[in-house]
């Protein structure tokens, strides 16, 4: 019961009589200006894009939690313009979150996950799905943090990892954990940022070698890994399709929103 509430609350925010009202003018348009032929290409677009909508808000639905969507970022002190190294939220598709972690070889039971950049914390409750000892998120964004405390508690989903964790601070000032890491990226930061973090994380494993492995989900940084001899880069393996569909801004420089790549110290 407490699901289809939700369900219908979702559905009512989202306003679906206007939109189907606005739709219903649009096509009628279309197809006295642009004739059949061309509308329909338009419409299959519409239910495709329909579609990537309701998966992209079916995990949360179904967990009563809040990470859908794309956020802009905000600094305390000003607007994301003053601060172009942080890019903004848009959260890792759910199924292709669980094809990644599921394509490591490595036994993970004695890794602590990290996700820099965790925004709302979508990957953290995908990671606590997976045998990690601990999973941390690291968001410097104030707001996204509190969604993605709120979120932590809420959800009710299964769980082999119980200390699931979301630290409110800059990445790049985060200090890396001991033990074997697996440490995860959706392109959440220019490249500045990202070479320091990656400094932190070469300093420990030179301090304390052990197994570290990095995960790169739209891997237009790695480049800079692979200036580390620390790190060697596994053979890619495909990822499944996935209906959501990514905002243009954030596919790799190929063009291809699902590209990832793994690589590993140790």
């Amino acid at each position: 019961m407490r699901f289809l509430v939700r369900c219908v609350v979702s559905l009512w925010q989202a306003r679906p009589d206007v939109w189907m009202a606005g739709y219903a003018r649009k096509t009628f348009h279309r197809l006295r200006v642009h004739g059949f032929v061309h509308t329909a290409v338009l419409i299959s677009a519409g239910v495709r894009n329909a579609t990537a909508w309701l998966a992209e808000r079916w995990f949360d639905l179904i967990w009563g939690i809040d990470t859908a969507g794309r956020e802009l970022l905000y600094r305390a002190d000003g607007p994301p313009e003053s601060n172009p190294l942080y890019l903004d939220y848009q959260p890792t598709p759910v199924r292709t979150m669980r094809a990644l972690l599921s394509q490591l070889d490595a036994d993970v039971s004695s890794s602590t996950f990290v996700d820099f950049g965790s925004g709302k914390g979508r990957v953290l409750l995908i990671a606590s799905e997976f045998d990690f000892t601990r999973v941390i998120g690291v968001e410097f964004d104030a707001k996204l943090h509190r969604t993605a405390s709120e979120n932590i508690r809420a959800f009710r989903g299964r769980r082999k990892c119980q200390d699931v964790t979301s630290i409110c601070g800059r990445a790049e000032e985060f200090t890396v954990p001991p033990g074997n890491l697996v440490l995860y990226f959706f392109h959440p930061f220019e490249a500045q940022i990202m070479a320091r973090i990656l400094d932190n994380v070469v300093r420990s494993y030179r301090e304390n070698p052990r197994r570290i492995l990095l995960l790169l989900f739209r891997p237009s940084h790695a480049a800079l890994v692979e200036r580390f001899p620390e790190f060697r880069r596994l053979p890619a393996k495909p990822l499944p399709y996935d209906v959501v569909r990514l905002s243009s801004d954030y596919r790799d420089r190929s063009g291809a929103p699902y590209d990832a790549a793994l690589f590993i110290a140790g």
